[in-house]
């Protein structure tokens, strides 16, 4: 027997951050279930699929010990259809078997689901070798800045994560999908004897955007074993790194690019935004002058077409140069300044865009490459 007390609400959130681990569809019956350990006050949650595992820690009122297994999707579809109240929970275990039913109780309402008692699978030994610690929005910022960029290719699983580079005093992640790349680099209190490289899958990263809160967070490294561990507050999040070599990013950063636009952001991006509509395959031309850029897109099959002159200043030879109007919106929407400044070389060389004043904290670069245009 074992029972303990709570609200609906107190419950539901730790619950549906620990399910983060749990896929949509988990294929796997092992990692349907969410595991409770209880020891007095402090109830323990966890939940894994195998590669990402979320432990976190919940007061609750109680004098008893034990540990159970629920199906996940069963316990957060109640918890999702309640309101806010207090709660009961009273988990009694059939005689000689591993299966027991929960009793929950609530002022309105008497519930029942089965539970079993197999022993969670008990986590591998980990030692940590690199660990630091961050702001919580200063990793979230670094996720927002590089996640949208990596790939969604099985066939290429380094970039399907983001490359973190812990280096003194420095952190550097990259992420690209071969037709972009983010450079997001800022100084961290971080003291590596040598650079160490580990590539976080973005699927963690995003559960991070929705696990994080305030506060901060300790990011431990077991280079050995390939895992990575994130812990704040009360929330620890485990998973495994992806081991395969992440591409020599440096190689495709051009050095070249000898033409620099200066322009303002946010008008920038509303006309991408706009005129890249109006093309067939999302492709937009730039025809960039001393201190003028022409955007302009067509769409020949239905007849559309579109054409939006912006100021800007440039020093250079005058270019066209053509784009997929997505990766220029996507580069626009996630730097922060004002003013953004384009570096271009040829119009088969790939561009940098970056924040025209860089912030001291931090230092971006965002990679676009070109595509053919017709003339």
């Amino acid at each position: 027997m074992m029972k303990f007390s709570t609200s609906i609400k107190h419950f539901q959130d730790a619950v549906n951050g620990v399910t983060q681990a749990i896929p949509n569809k988990a294929l796997d019956p092992r990692y349907e279930n969410l595991h409770l350990t209880l020891d007095k006050q402090n109830l323990t949650l966890f939940a894994t699929d195998g590669e990402m595992s979320i432990t976190a820690l919940t007061e609750v009122e109680s004098d008893d010990q034990g540990n159970m297994g629920v199906k996940a999707r069963t316990i957060l579809d109640f918890l999702r259809s309640m309101y806010d109240t207090g709660v009961v929970f009273e988990v009694d275990r059939q005689q000689m078997s591993e299966q027991g039913v929960v009793g929950i109780t609530t002022d309105k309402g008497r519930y029942k689901i089965p539970c079993t008692f197999e022993s969670k699978s008990e986590k591998q030994d980990t030692s940590f070798d690199i660990e630091f610690e961050l702001e919580v929005d200063e990793l979230l910022d670094i996720v927002h800045k590089t996640i949208f960029a990596c790939s969604i290719d099985g066939m290429r699983p380094a970039m399907m994560g983001v490359l973190f580079e812990i280096d003194n005093g420095s952190l550097t992640a990259v992420s690209t999908d071969g037709h972009r790349l983010v450079r997001f680099r800022k100084s961290c209190d971080v003291s590596q004897k040598e650079k160490q490289k580990v590539v976080i899958p973005a699927r963690v990263l995003s559960v991070l955007q929705k696990l994080l809160k305030e506060g901060t967070v300790t990011v431990s490294v077991d280079s050995s074993n390939k895992t990575i561990r994130f812990s704040s507050a009360n929330i620890v999040l485990d998973a495994a790194l992806i081991v395969e070599q992440y591409p020599n990013y440096e190689a495709v950063i051009p050095l070249e690019n000898d033409k620099k636009m200066s322009i303002e952001r946010s008008l920038f991006y509303d006309s991408v935004k706009r005129v890249g509509r109006f093309s067939s395959i999302g492709d937009i031309r730039f025809s960039i002058s001393s201190d003028a850029l022409k955007l302009a897109a067509e769409n020949i099959n239905e007849g559309e077409s579109a054409q939006e002159t912006l100021p800007c200043s440039y020093e250079g030879d005058t270019i066209d140069i053509g784009f997929n109007s997505k990766f220029i919106e996507a580069a626009l929407a996630h730097i922060d300044e004002e003013n953004v400044v384009v570096e271009l070389g040829s119009p088969t060389t790939a561009v940098i865009l970056k924040p025209e004043k860089e912030k001291d904290s931090g230092n971006l670069i965002i990679l676009v490459m070109p595509v053919r245009i017709n003339n």
